[in-house]
């Protein structure tokens, strides 16, 4: 069997591994992708844009509800289709995935193999009845849901992770959600909204990945009016009726379909990593230094949700050309990550952007914390949005601002608008110079700014502190969370 020798495979045609070759096909021909499909990348087929498309009609068809205080008459006769809904984003979605492939057609045909790749012992790669020999190499295999076998083999097809939700023929009448992480969280609202009765489980309070208490607080109350949360660990039988029991300490309820959104794990196991001199976690990841995506000492690159990184499309897309630029050039892949940036699509949002309530506790009195409410603000009231809280975390002694959490309308713009003035290093007296115009929901972000700014040793100037008051037909009699 002939061996061809390459300059740099790429494992995995998804985000990662698609922005690798970009970077790749720049500086050398000579590289191969592999990947057996489907094709497409998972945030195009069952992640974020089906996910978001499915959202959209859930919010929308919820949105009738505030018709009556908005004059608008008819509302009662607006109907969610459910196998309408599901057939019209399997629809969006396979355009979409079909878009990536299109993108794909320069060189499919010349640098595309559609196997499953593997190291040998002698550290080729083995594709089918091909065989390689790379320089270099990517490794964007991505990951899958996490299933214990015991409720797959029980339940068959009434388990549902999000490699299968979206190919429902319809939505069920009752639905357990295990996990209430972001995917669990955004679903399980999403057929909550669409008539589906829902009951979602998860022992952690940190609920679409909060770790802030007052934040955690608003979002157990605010979701909490539309499905059901136990906060408890589940276990799940098929009943002869066909249905699934799902039981826990406290009781016991009947379904007709379980999604499980547990977490994700890596696609590394039948790689044969260690032949190519790298060794895994039992979790599946690779012992990587801070800041660096290839093995020390080895020509083996990791990007994408593999790597171990956030699990995140635009993390993924980084992590995918900073490897794929160094491995065409046989150097170590050393980069500095952007400003985190995570956006839960519920509603309301949830947006967080720099560091966390949970990491930044450990710094003790030195950071500065200052909250602000939407449920009496302006522009919250005029749209009837059902409001929501943001928080402020800032350097005491510098108004540094550090991070952001909120639960909020808009969230996924005003997390945006954090970042940037995270990576800026911005103190808070620099934001409450901006414009902020009214009615908008950034008010709120000021006032916010604002309490946290008065627990900073810093001097303000008296003018620039009375120019960032409320306007008066926007000041809350209670500014306080």
């Amino acid at each position: 069997m002939t061996t061809k020798d390459i300059y740099v495979a790429i494992i995995g045609a998804g985000t990662a591994g698609l922005s690798a070759r970009s970077e790749v096909a720049k500086v050398t021909d000579s590289y191969r992708v592999f990947d057996p499909g489907p094709l497409g990348t998972t945030c195009a087929r069952t992640g974020c844009m089906p996910s978001k498309a499915f959202l959209q009609s859930a919010h929308d068809y919820h949105r009738r509800e505030a018709f009556g205080a908005l004059g608008l008459d008819g509302a009662k006769d607006v109907q969610a289709i459910g196998s309408a809904v599901l057939a019209q984003t399997r629809e969006l979605r396979d355009d979409l995935a079909g878009g990536v492939v299109d993108g794909m057609e320069s060189w499919q045909a010349t640098h595309l193999v559609k196997e499953t790749a593997a190291f040998t012992a002698d550290g080729t790669l083995r594709a089918g009845d091909a065989v390689f020999r790379p320089r270099a190499t990517v490794i964007a295999t991505g990951t899958r849901p996490v299933v214990p076998e015991k409720w797959r083999d029980a339940l068959g097809d009434r388990l549902l992770t999000t490699e299968t939700f979206f190919d429902m023929p319809d939505l069920p009448a009752r639905i357990a959600v295990i996990g209430l992480g972001p995917v669990g969280l955004e679903l399980g609202q999403a057929l909550a909204r669409l008539g589906v009765h829902v009951t979602g489980f998860d022992p952690s309070p940190m609920q679409g990945g909060i770790s802030d208490p007052l934040l955690q607080e608003h979002l157990e109350e605010s979701i909490g009016r539309e499905m059901q949360i136990v906060q408890a660990n589940a276990d799940l039988s098929l009943a002869s009726d066909g249905s699934v029991t799902v039981s826990w300490e406290d009781g016991e309820i009947s379904v007709d379909r379980v999604l499980v959104a547990i977490g994700r794990k890596p696609n590394t196991d039948t790689l044969k990593l260690d032949c190519a001199g790298v060794m895994l976690s039992d979790a599946g990841h690779p012992d990587l230094p801070p800041g660096q995506l290839n093995v020390p000492g080895t020509s083996v690159y990791f990007a994408g949700d593999v790597s171990g990184g956030p699990a995140l499309l635009h993390e993924a897309a980084d992590e995918g050309r900073v490897a794929g630029f160094y491995a065409a050039r046989m150097k170590d892949a050393t980069f500095s990550r952007r400003v985190p940036l995570r956006i839960v699509f519920s509603d309301p949002q949830i947006s967080s952007a720099g560091e966390t309530f949970e990491t930044l506790q450990e710094e003790g009195d030195s950071i500065a914390m200052g909250s602000a409410s939407f449920s009496s603000a302006g522009r919250a009231r005029l749209a009837r949005d059902s409001g929501g809280v943001v928080r402020i975390y800032a350097e005491k002694a510098t108004a540094r601002l550090r991070g952001a959490a909120m639960i909020a309308p808009a969230a996924e713009h005003l997390g945006h608008l954090l970042a940037f003035a995270i990576c800026n290093r911005a103190q808070l007296q620099d934001l409450l110079r901006m414009p902020f115009y009214h009615p908008t929901h950034e008010e709120v972000l000021r006032r916010a700014i604002r309490a946290a700014l008065a627990e900073c040793q810093v001097e303000q100037e008296a003018l620039e502190s009375t120019r960032c008051h409320d306007t008066p037909v926007d000041a809350p009699a209670d500014k306080t969370t």
